[in-house]
């Protein structure tokens, strides 16, 4: 279990950097900083929907801890 919760952190982690990254990015480009906000919220969810895709795909059963 902890695996999976160690999974799904980093996942997540990830997504959040990456997601500011392309709101920085985008921002830095000249675009308004609504389309920045929104580029950033839908690069977070995009990133952490596939990461959980392919963790549910590797770990689909993780061991209890007991």
């Amino acid at each position: 279990m902890t695996v999976k919760i160690t999974g799904v952190t980093v996942v997540l982690l990830l997504a959040s950097v990456l997601a500011l990254g392309s709101g920085i990015v985008v921002f830095a480009l000249g675009t308004t900083p609504l389309a920045a906000v929104g580029t950033g919220g839908v690069a977070f969810l995009g990133i952490a929907g596939l990461g959980m895709g392919v963790l549910s795909y590797l770990l689909p059963d993780a061991p209890r801890d007991r």
